[in-house]
Protein backbone atom coordinates (compact mmCIF):
# COMPACT_ATOMS: atom_id res chain seq x y z
CA UNK A 1 0.00 0.00 0.00
CA UNK A 2 1.29 3.19 -1.03
CA UNK A 3 0.46 6.48 0.96
CA UNK A 4 1.32 10.01 0.96
CA UNK A 5 0.53 13.50 3.45
CA UNK A 6 -3.25 13.66 1.69
CA UNK A 7 -3.46 10.00 3.87
CA UNK A 8 -5.06 8.02 0.42
CA UNK A 9 -4.16 4.54 -0.28
CA UNK A 10 -4.72 4.32 -4.07
CA UNK A 11 -7.25 1.47 -5.45
CA UNK A 12 -6.77 0.78 -9.06
CA UNK A 13 -7.74 -2.80 -9.15
CA UNK A 14 -11.46 -2.68 -10.99
CA UNK A 15 -11.84 -3.17 -14.76
CA UNK A 16 -12.85 0.43 -15.92
CA UNK A 17 -15.86 2.63 -15.95
CA UNK A 18 -19.41 2.56 -17.85
CA UNK A 19 -21.45 5.79 -17.94
CA UNK A 20 -25.16 6.23 -17.97
CA UNK A 21 -26.95 8.63 -19.65
CA UNK A 22 -30.43 8.19 -19.40
CA UNK A 23 -31.22 9.19 -16.00
CA UNK A 24 -31.47 12.78 -15.00
CA UNK A 25 -28.52 13.31 -13.38
CA UNK A 26 -25.04 10.94 -16.02
CA UNK A 27 -23.97 7.82 -14.11
CA UNK A 28 -20.38 7.14 -13.37
CA UNK A 29 -19.34 3.87 -12.10
CA UNK A 30 -16.49 1.89 -11.61
CA UNK A 31 -16.17 -1.84 -13.20
CA UNK A 32 -15.72 -4.58 -11.30
CA UNK A 33 -16.12 -8.58 -12.21
CA UNK A 34 -17.06 -9.80 -8.41
CA UNK A 35 -20.05 -8.39 -7.08
CA UNK A 36 -19.67 -9.42 -3.45
CA UNK A 37 -16.13 -7.78 -3.48
CA UNK A 38 -17.66 -4.25 -5.16
CA UNK A 39 -20.26 -4.31 -2.55
CA UNK A 40 -17.79 -4.91 0.57
CA UNK A 41 -15.44 -2.44 -1.38
CA UNK A 42 -18.40 0.02 -1.30
CA UNK A 43 -19.56 -0.60 2.01
CA UNK A 44 -15.73 -0.12 3.49
CA UNK A 45 -15.20 3.24 1.93
CA UNK A 46 -17.76 4.77 -0.56
CA UNK A 47 -20.61 4.42 2.14
CA UNK A 48 -19.18 6.80 4.59
CA UNK A 49 -17.82 9.39 1.85
CA UNK A 50 -19.75 12.73 2.88
CA UNK A 51 -21.13 13.58 -0.95
CA UNK A 52 -19.90 17.18 -0.61
CA UNK A 53 -16.36 16.13 -0.83
CA UNK A 54 -16.22 13.39 -2.99
CA UNK A 55 -13.64 14.71 -5.69
CA UNK A 56 -13.57 12.91 -9.39
CA UNK A 57 -11.20 14.11 -11.72
CA UNK A 58 -10.14 13.45 -15.43
CA UNK A 59 -7.07 13.83 -16.00
CA UNK A 60 -6.46 13.69 -20.06
CA UNK A 61 -2.82 12.56 -21.07
CA UNK A 62 -2.75 11.89 -24.90
CA UNK A 63 -4.88 9.10 -25.94
CA UNK A 64 -5.59 7.66 -22.81
CA UNK A 65 -7.01 9.43 -19.62
CA UNK A 66 -6.96 8.98 -15.40
CA UNK A 67 -10.01 8.43 -13.74
CA UNK A 68 -9.63 9.82 -10.32
CA UNK A 69 -11.82 9.68 -7.50
CA UNK A 70 -11.28 10.15 -3.53
CA UNK A 71 -12.86 12.01 -0.93
CA UNK A 72 -11.55 14.70 0.48
CA UNK A 73 -12.92 14.97 3.81
CA UNK A 74 -10.54 15.51 7.50
CA UNK A 75 -13.31 13.67 9.48
CA UNK A 76 -12.05 10.34 7.60
CA UNK A 77 -8.46 9.00 9.16
CA UNK A 78 -7.67 6.46 6.67
CA UNK A 79 -8.98 7.25 2.93
CA UNK A 80 -9.36 5.11 -0.22
CA UNK A 81 -8.92 6.61 -3.86
CA UNK A 82 -9.51 5.37 -6.93
CA UNK A 83 -7.17 5.53 -9.95
CA UNK A 84 -6.87 3.99 -13.29
CA UNK A 85 -5.58 4.76 -16.28
CA UNK A 86 -8.07 4.38 -19.72
CA UNK A 87 -8.23 5.00 -23.21
CA UNK A 88 -10.16 7.56 -24.28
CA UNK A 89 -13.58 6.62 -26.00
CA UNK A 90 -16.79 7.83 -27.78
CA UNK A 91 -18.49 6.77 -24.42
CA UNK A 92 -16.00 9.05 -22.08
CA UNK A 93 -16.04 11.89 -24.62
CA UNK A 94 -19.93 11.33 -23.92
CA UNK A 95 -19.61 11.64 -20.66
CA UNK A 96 -16.94 14.98 -20.58
CA UNK A 97 -19.47 16.96 -22.83
CA UNK A 98 -23.00 16.13 -21.72
CA UNK A 99 -22.19 16.55 -17.49
CA UNK A 100 -23.14 19.68 -16.08
CA UNK A 101 -22.28 19.78 -12.43
CA UNK A 102 -23.39 17.24 -10.83
CA UNK A 103 -23.33 13.02 -11.33
CA UNK A 104 -24.30 9.66 -9.50
CA UNK A 105 -21.58 7.52 -8.55
CA UNK A 106 -22.32 3.88 -7.90
CA UNK A 107 -20.67 0.75 -8.97
CA UNK A 108 -21.15 -1.49 -11.72
CA UNK A 109 -20.38 -5.43 -12.13
CA UNK A 110 -19.51 -7.18 -15.35
CA UNK A 111 -19.36 -10.03 -15.69
CA UNK A 112 -19.77 -12.68 -19.19
CA UNK A 113 -22.72 -14.05 -19.68
CA UNK A 114 -23.58 -17.81 -20.06
CA UNK A 115 -21.32 -20.37 -20.14
CA UNK A 116 -17.18 -20.77 -21.08
CA UNK A 117 -17.95 -21.97 -24.30
CA UNK A 118 -20.59 -19.33 -24.98
CA UNK A 119 -18.50 -16.67 -23.54
CA UNK A 120 -15.86 -17.54 -26.12
CA UNK A 121 -18.23 -17.31 -29.26
CA UNK A 122 -20.95 -14.64 -28.11
CA UNK A 123 -18.28 -12.38 -26.22
CA UNK A 124 -21.63 -11.06 -24.50
CA UNK A 125 -21.65 -9.31 -21.07
CA UNK A 126 -24.50 -8.61 -18.48
CA UNK A 127 -24.01 -5.54 -16.59
CA UNK A 128 -25.46 -4.65 -12.84
CA UNK A 129 -25.29 -1.50 -11.12
CA UNK A 130 -25.58 -1.67 -7.37
CA UNK A 131 -28.64 0.04 -6.15
CA UNK A 132 -25.87 2.28 -3.44
CA UNK A 133 -25.45 5.71 -4.86
CA UNK A 134 -23.94 8.68 -4.10
CA UNK A 135 -23.89 12.34 -5.29
CA UNK A 136 -20.77 13.92 -6.98
CA UNK A 137 -20.52 17.77 -7.13
CA UNK A 138 -16.83 18.38 -7.45
CA UNK A 139 -16.03 16.84 -11.42
CA UNK A 140 -13.35 18.11 -12.79
CA UNK A 141 -11.39 17.73 -16.83
CA UNK A 142 -7.35 18.48 -16.59
CA UNK A 143 -4.98 18.09 -18.75
CA UNK A 144 -1.67 16.39 -17.59
CA UNK A 145 0.44 19.55 -18.08
CA UNK A 146 -1.61 21.66 -16.26
CA UNK A 147 -1.32 19.72 -12.71
CA UNK A 148 0.59 21.01 -10.00
CA UNK A 149 3.11 18.64 -9.08
CA UNK A 150 1.60 19.24 -5.38
CA UNK A 151 -1.60 17.96 -6.09
CA UNK A 152 -3.33 14.65 -5.23
CA UNK A 153 -4.23 14.03 -8.82
CA UNK A 154 -0.23 14.17 -10.01
CA UNK A 155 0.54 12.12 -6.89
CA UNK A 156 -2.22 9.84 -7.47
CA UNK A 157 -0.65 9.04 -10.58
CA UNK A 158 3.17 9.25 -10.13
CA UNK A 159 2.46 7.10 -7.04
CA UNK A 160 -1.14 5.07 -7.13
CA UNK A 161 -1.18 4.57 -10.66
CA UNK A 162 -0.02 1.20 -10.84
CA UNK A 163 -1.06 -0.21 -7.48
CA UNK A 164 -3.48 -3.41 -6.51
CA UNK A 165 -4.00 -3.93 -3.06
Amino acid sequence: MIEYSDNITWYSAFIGIGYRYQDVYMNIFPLFENKRDAFKLWKKTINWWPDDKIMLAFVEEGTKYWFILYCKSSVLDQNLGFVKSLPISENYKKFKHGVEKDAILRFGIYKSKGSKDQRDTTKSYDLELLKKTKMIYNIHFQSIDDLSSSSIEYNSIKYGGELYI
